[in-house]
């Protein structure tokens, strides 16, 4: 299938998908709320059942950097692939209290995105790198379906992590999420990498290396929405877990990416402009 790339000051995206195109209009976001409610998917449906339009598509983040990206669609996420970086400038998912029941078993099978064709980093370009092939939508959030626990080895789903950081905090961060996603019934989470000016590579492929990794975790079926984001160095991090709490908005100011477009203004700037630990259970 032909890859289609969001290029500078596009007003419309083309979105790869195994399950056929998805087109979505992106002049506004008042046009986007629009959409949505054409969908009948309430923000704050009480529902939180996998929905025909799944909420990691409705919720998801729309670069405003002007860099190329390929909107890649899966059964189980969603992602904005950096052609250049050769890895996720985001991968967005729902998961539900359901997902969290394992139903099929690890599988370790690491290969080329079948959308990206010759874009994707192969095995080899972590060999001997001294990285992890780190997840940013994990395995064991993907236990629930075969098709999507194979699909979280596809080489889009994979940055280089440093083991300190893979195997202690960002693995910790991981299972919290599980912990808050059995507690709220459902989140929205998405993940990806900060690569900086000068960025280091790996592989014959010239995979970048992340400076800094985000998590951003919405919760909107459990009373009141609420919102946290989480923001780790690519290193041995060492300190207690909420320490790595940040506004939304700090991780969209070095990114440049609006995460939540679809949320209306005034709910968008309550939810990402603070940090409230007291609405999470570490």
């Amino acid at each position: 299938m032909k890859n289609f790339v969001r290029m500078k000051g596009s007003k419309h995206q083309l979105v790869c998908s195994t399950k056929g195109l998805l087109k979505i209009n992106l002049f506004g976001k008042a046009v986007v709320i629009s959409y949505l409610l054409l969908t009948s998917f309430s923000c704050f449906s009480t529902q939180p059942v996998r929905q025909a339009m799944r909420a990691d598509r409705v919720y998801a983040p729309i670069s405003q950097s002007g860099k190329e990206e390929i909107i890649l669609e899966h059964k189980a996420y969603r992602l904005s692939y950096n052609p250049q970086w050769r890895i996720a400038n985001w991968v967005a998912y729902e998961l539900t209290r359901e997902e969290l029941i394992t139903k099929v078993k690890r599988k370790n099978n690491f290969r080329p995105d079948p959308l990206l064709a010759r874009n994707s980093a192969v095995d080899t370009d972590y060999r001997r790198s001294g990285y992890d092939r780190g997840h940013l939508a994990p395995s064991a959030d993907m236990r629930y379906d075969l098709e999507a626990q194979m699909e979280c080895f596809y080489f889009s789903n994979i940055c280089p992590q440093s083991s300190k950081l893979n195997s202690v905090r960002w693995n910790q961060l991981e299972m919290k999420v599980r912990e808050w996603a059995a507690r709220d019934n459902a989140l929205i989470v998405v993940t990806g990498p900060v690569v900086k000016a000068g960025y280091q590579t790996i592989g014959s492929n010239r995979i970048a290396v992340p400076a800094q990794f985000y998590k951003i975790i919405l919760s909107l079926y459990a009373g009141k929405p609420k919102c946290i984001a989480f923001l780790m160095n690519n290193g041995n991090e060492r300190k207690k877990l909420s320490s790595y709490a940040v506004p939304v908005d700090s991780i969209e100011k070095i990114t440049g990416i609006d995460f939540f477009p679809v949320l209306p203004d005034n709910q968008e700037e309550a939810l990402e402009s603070k940090v409230i630990l007291s609405h999470w259970v570490f």
